[in-house]
């Protein structure tokens, strides 16, 4: 008999969260609704990079390890790379907190990485972004990257940019086979443990 799998998103804020939801909507999607290899999938949110490791294990132990017992455990964690970019001192030990991970009965790991911020990922259908807004066809697009880009356009609309779960409606109105594209590298090894033939290439075809 076959082992039920669950796999656990582990995302670093509700920004994340809800992104994620709608990349394993996508995926389903593009792949002929496709069966994923899991039983279920559950996500749970640290609330800041912070709370990554202690506050998630604790969590993936009681309401993972408890209610999964008999399940083959895929761990996957989604978080911004900024914090350890020029931080000599960053607030989470990451290979720390796949071993205790390990520990407490995650099978298996993986890491979807933002380059700095999610809102990165959401920039990648800039227009996406500004048909959203309802910014005008010749709007000069700020100098600048990021969370501070978004905030800037949210901000020329009269509008302010709330991340977590304000962003659900944005997230809706992206074209999100725009933005795999250019982020496909990174989804590949979610997309195998999904049960997806993937050769890091097929979203850009």
């Amino acid at each position: 008999m076959t082992k039920k799998r669950v796999l656990v998103i582990v995302t670093e804020g509700e920004t994340d969260e809800e992104f994620y939801k709608e990349v394993i909507a996508t995926i389903k999607k593009v792949n002929g609704n496709l069966k994923f290899n899991f039983d279920k999938i559950k996500y749970i949110c640290a609330d800041g990079i912070g709370k990554l490791h202690k506050k998630m294990l604790s969590k993936f132990e009681t309401e993972i390890c408890s209610n999964f017992k008999d399940y083959e455990k895929v761990v996957c964690f989604c978080y911004d790379s900024d914090v350890f970019e020029f931080n000599t001192n960053p607030p989470i030990n990451r290979t720390k907190m796949k071993k205790e991970f390990e520990a407490a009965g995650a099978d298996k790991i993986i890491e979807i990485v933002a380059e700095s911020c999610i809102e990165n990922f959401f920039l990648y259908d800039i227009e996406g972004v500004k048909q959203y807004l309802g910014l005008p066809k010749n709007y000069k697009t700020p100098n600048k990257k990021g969370l501070e880009l978004i905030e800037q356009m949210f901000k020329d609309k009269n509008r302010v940019y709330y991340k977590g779960s304000g962003v659900k409606d944005l997230v809706k109105a992206l074209n999100m086979s725009v933005i795999f594209q250019k982020i496909c590298p990174k989804l590949s090894e979610l997309c195998k443990e999904l049960g997806c033939m993937c050769d890091k290439n097929k979203c850009k075809k």
